[in-house]
């Protein structure tokens, strides 16, 4: 059977080792949504090194070769587009923040072969966003994950809210009403959440978080996916985020 020849813009979410000649990366690709393609080690692609071309978060022009059908692509050309994570390397800050993008995107990203073009956009966007942003940057991966959020399907009632209510992480709810559980956060932290919700990429600097605060609010959205989606488990790259702002 001839393979198929396909091209389509790639963001690589992880590169996995095999063995000494081999890796499996995830892809999020523009028009054929979550792929998993195989790499022969030291196999010279246009655009740079391996290092370069599957660094998290790289945007790639793709050329995949396969079956339809088949769980796992070969890639034919792979050229490089973009790359916040190589353009971050002396920046430990966002670098760490790339670390837990790409992770975050291949723990909640649905079903391979899924497409979903304001996802694609949103992503990409965000990428370009993520180079160019220095105002406001600490901010950048909490907003990442609220607009996330929303685009898979958990959306907060931001306008619900109200001066002294708590936030029900379990219901995704601000709500005045008494909680009998441990996933919540109090009506200070809740207020935090709030002012995040109103925050955009274009408003990173206007939102004033100490290091704690930063860290509560990613700790809940973490803990709200999990409870939505228990495949998200524990993120590697959240320890070493969370020490990286003040």
């Amino acid at each position: 059977m001839t393979n198929s020849i396909n091209k389509t813009k790639g963001i690589v979410l992880c590169a996995i080792p095999y063995n000494d000649r081999t890796q499996f990366v995830h892809f999020y690709t523009e028009l054929f949504g979550k792929l998993t393609c195989r790499i022969t080690i030291g196999r010279i692609h246009r655009g740079g090194g391996q290092r370069t071309l599957y660094a998290p978060l790289s945007v790639l022009d793709l050329v995949l070769e396969g079956h339809n059908n088949q769980e796992i692509l070969k890639i034919k050309e792979a050229q490089l587009l973009r790359s916040p994570y190589l353009l971050s390397m002396s920046d430990p800050a966002k670098t760490a923040q790339c670390l837990y993008m790409a992770e975050l995107l291949d723990k909640t990203i649905g079903e391979v072969g899924e497409t979903n073009p304001k996802l694609w956009d949103f992503i990409s966007q965000s990428i370009e966003l993520l180079e160019l942003t220095q105002n406001g940057s600490a901010n950048f991966h909490l907003v990442f994950t609220t607009r996330l959020c929303h685009l898979i399907g958990f959306h907060v009632d931001n306008q619900a809210y109200r001066q002294g209510m708590q936030f029900d992480i379990s219901e995704g709810v601000f709500t005045a009403l008494p909680i009998y559980h441990p996933y919540y956060l109090t009506a200070e932290s809740a207020h935090w959440l709030h002012r995040l919700l109103e925050t955009n990429f274009s408003n990173l600097s206007d939102l004033q978080l100490t290091r704690e605060q930063r860290n509560t609010l990613l700790e809940m959205m973490l803990t709200f996916l999990r409870i939505h989606m228990p495949e998200t488990g524990n993120l590697r790259s959240v320890d070493v985020l969370k020490e990286l702002f003040i």
